[in-house]
């Protein structure tokens, strides 16, 4: 008889494998990412207003103050470190899973050193709930217009601490029926900060799913039964079959963000860089046209078309292409209200014709299927063809060490400059691998 799905679980949860040294160096590398991109998302609106709420003097936050609670520790930090929407990605799930577990483990485990063992264990698990809960939902749970980032991350937030806690069977199963009860989300509210907000309540609802089930709360034994979670949150098209999906540990489909908008804005950047970098000169004739084709699906969460503020340009792919192809960079300065009507990047939107392919049979799985072709055309001819399949920062094309250096650096820099405090790279650094053990 096949085990069900939330045994499954619990069995992870309960008895994960050892971790090899590049599994958790790459853990290491996901708190460094997620932590640094909150130091530089922490003065956003988003966050100031949700630390003006919770505010308090129980959990620690990373400005020095405190929140009131360890699960609002938890949401503060999981906003600030999606506020930028520069959180790395999980490709086959379509989500952001770094940014709700990383911030509700630091959270449970600050002052608790006798929890630092199970740290790395804790987002390994929690990260395979993840892609375990988006293989079965399948793509069409996201076409549906769901925030996965904060359908997944609920369940797999309260796997995760749910570990670190150690946590017995039942009450690991009663967390996640909790977590699901709280699971939510939705791509309306991309462009708005109700997105990064999302992730925090992802986060938050982990750790008070596990903390509830911890105190004795109950749910249903089986979360995952017939009308359960699989049943209401399936979009149109299954995905895989609960009974055979992998709940093994898989580090490697984690993709670093090296700019700070939305992930399906990538290629079409790295199409906008190559295609610079073929023009003479590097310029665009005054004449030119530019039409962009990208995969079927991967335009879906690109839903603002004339953006008015830097964060409603996150989610703009003409503005991604216009800033790329006009600068041969895209920095957090490009997602800055003021960067936003800049006259010569209205007027190159204005020049992009920007689709999607037809469907093929299938609904493409994850975020890197095919590839984004870009197009010049200049008095009658075409003057520059690129295609891009891979990106940087993607499994296909890591981000190197220097990048991530780079990245951490100016993220932390920023915080500074606002603050003119804050932790050295080496200081901030140390302090991650002193609260996981590594």
């Amino acid at each position: 008889m096949v085990e069900s799905f939330i045994e499954r679980i619990c069995d992870l949860v309960q008895s994960p494998r050892a971790l090899e040294a590049w599994e958790q160096s790459e853990i290491l590398t996901a708190f460094e990412d997620t932590m640094a991109v909150a130091y530089a998302g922490w003065h956003d609106r988003v966050v100031q207003a949700t630390l003006a709420v919770y505010r308090g003097n129980v959990a620690p936050l990373i400005d020095g103050s405190f929140a009131d609670s360890i699960e609002h520790a938890a949401l503060i930090h999981a906003t600030a470190g999606h506020a930028l929407d520069y959180d790395d990605v999980q490709l086959t799930t379509v989500s952001h899973p770094s940014v709700p577990l990383v911030p509700a483990l630091l959270a449970v485990a600050r002052g608790r050193p006798d929890l630092t063992e199970r740290m790395q264990a804790g987002f390994a698990i929690g990260l395979t709930v993840n892609i375990a809960l988006g293989s079965v939902l399948g793509f069409a749970h996201y076409d549906k217009g769901w925030h996965a980032t904060s359908t997944l991350g609920p369940l797999a937030t309260a796997a995760a601490v749910a570990h670190l806690l150690s946590l017995d069977r039942t009450a690991t199963r009663n967390a996640l029926a909790i977590a699901a009860a709280q699971a939510g989300g939705m791509q309306r509210n991309f462009g708005s900060d109700a997105k990064p907000l999302q992730a925090g309540l992802a986060s938050a609802a982990g750790v008070r799913s596990a903390l509830l089930a911890q105190a004795g709360l109950t749910g249903d034994a089986d979360i995952f039964g017939p009308r359960g979670y699989f049943d209401l949150y399936a979009g149109a098209e299954p995905g895989e079959d609960a009974a055979i999906v992998s709940l093994e540990i898989d580090l490697r489909t984690l993709s670093r963000k090296l700019f700070p908008c939305c992930y399906m804005n990538h290629r079409l950047i790295s199409a906008g860089f190559e295609a610079r970098d073929k023009l003479p000169g590097q310029i665009l004739p005054d004449d030119a046209t530019i039409r962009v084709k990208a995969p079927f699906g991967s335009l879906v969460p690109l839903r603002v078309d004339d953006p008015k503020t830097g964060l409603e340009a996150k989610f703009c792919g003409p503005y991604s292409i216009a800033a790329a192809l006009s600068q041969g960079a895209v920095t957090l300065a490009d997602f800055e209200d003021s960067a936003v009507s800049r006259p010569n990047i209205r007027a190159l939107m204005n020049r992009i014709d920007l689709s999607e392919e037809d469907r093929e049979a299938e609904i493409m799985v994850g975020l890197d299927h095919g590839s984004v072709k870009l197009w010049i055309e200049s008095q009658g001819k075409q003057i520059v063809d690129v295609e891009i399949d891979s990106y940087p920062g993607s499994p296909r094309r890591p981000a190197t060490e220097a990048e991530m250096n780079a990245k951490i650096d100016d993220c932390l820099g920023i915080y500074r400059r606002r603050t003119n405090r804050g932790p050295t790279v080496s200081e901030f650094r140390a302090d991650l691998r002193t609260a996981i053990g590594a």
